[in-house]
Parts: structure tokens; C-alpha cells; sequence
């Protein structure tokens, strides 16, 4: 019987705004202030997938993510060709190998951490991977916020806007990760 009820509803709401049986046409009237009748014309544009300023601003985010995951993977798994092509880099800011133990008390676990929260919540500030895994979640995290108040499109646009971003993060990935890639110097 609710369920019923809930029907009835909503079929009343969705009926609600129908005065006639009339076909819609492609211009709609009005009456003006001084009760007149207005009749302007809708355009009918074709949809079509364009890049519009969201895309620009969240596409900008996803390459900064793509920027921060390919430094990420340069530091980690490159770290020789990177500190050719950077002689003069702080090794203790940059080398994972040797930066984990920043966030520590004279780089020591046991003694606990370097000030309040620097293993948990502010550990960003406390080597280069960890600072760039934080950009990287940031920019996704912004990019979906813009994206979340374009509505509802077709889902070829989706799979548009999935080439589209995907094409961004992979560009910054490869702006700052193959660059160091074939280094096989010592």
C-alpha cells in the first residue's frame, strides 16, 4: 500500500506542470508586464563534447597529479638518474632511501617523531615522497570536486572525459619521469 502510495505521488508530480497535449514546438511564449504575449525562440544546439573551462581547470589538476606520481616513481626507482641530471639535490630531502627517517627524532624510529603529528598527518613536510604523495591526492581530490557539479551527460562524454584525463595525467607522469628513466651510470 506505501509503495503504492509513493507511486501515486510521483506520478502526480511528474504530470503536474502538463497542461496540454500540444507538441512542443521550438519556441515558447511568455506574457510581459503589460500582458502582452512574447514568443521567443529556443535554440536547439546539438550536443557535442568540448572542452570547456572544468575540463581546463581539472584537466591543469590531473597533470599536476601526473607530475607528482611520475617524480614519485623517479625517486624511487630512478633515484641514480636523477641525481646526475641534479648533482647538487639534498640527498636527505629527496632519497627515499635515506629520507623515511626525517620524520623521526635525530632519524632514529625508536626515538619517536620529529615534532607533533610528523608520522601521521603533517608527514608532507617531512621528505620530497611524501610531499608529493600529498599534491598528488590534493589535485585528484580538487579535480573530482570541479567534475562533481558539471550533472548528468551522455556517457559517450564520460569515455570523452576519460581519454581527455587520462591524456593529462599520463603527460605529466612523462614530463617528470622519463626523462631519468635511462640513466645506467653508476
Amino acid at each position: 500500500m506505501r509503495l503504492f502510495f509513493v507511486f501515486i505521488c510521483l506520478v502526480g508530480l511528474e504530470t503536474s506542470g502538463q497542461v496540454t497535449d500540444a507538441p512542443v514546438s521550438p519556441s515558447s511564449t511568455s506574457l510581459n508586464f503589460a500582458g502582452e504575449v512574447i514568443e521567443e525562440k529556443i535554440k536547439i544546439v546539438p550536443n557535442k563534447w568540448k572542452l570547456t573551462r572544468n575540463h581546463l581547470y581539472s584537466g591543469g589538476l590531473i597533470f599536476i597529479a601526473g607530475v607528482s606520481k611520475g617524480f614519485n616513481e623517479t625517486l624511487e626507482f630512478h633515484w641514480k638518474g636523477f641525481r646526475h641530471m641534479f648533482q647538487d639535490v639534498n640527498r636527505q630531502w629527496f632519497d627515499p632511501e635515506v629520507s623515511w627517517r626525517n620524520k623521526y627524532k635525530n632519524g632514529d624510529p625508536d626515538a619517536g617523531p620529529r615534532f607533533p603529528l610528523s608520522t601521521t598527518v603533517f608527514v608532507m613536510f617531512t621528505d620530497q615522497y611524501h610531499l608529493n604523495n600529498f599534491i598528488n591526492k590534493l589535485a585528484w581530490t580538487s579535480a573530482i570536486v570541479i567534475k562533481l557539479g558539471e550533472g548528468k551527460k551522455p556517457l559517450k562524454y564520460y569515455l570523452l572525459d576519460m581519454v581527455y584525463y587520462t591524456a593529462c595525467h599520463q603527460a605529466g607522469f612523462a614530463l617528470t619521469y622519463y626523462p631519468f628513466k635511462g640513466y645506467k651510470g653508476d
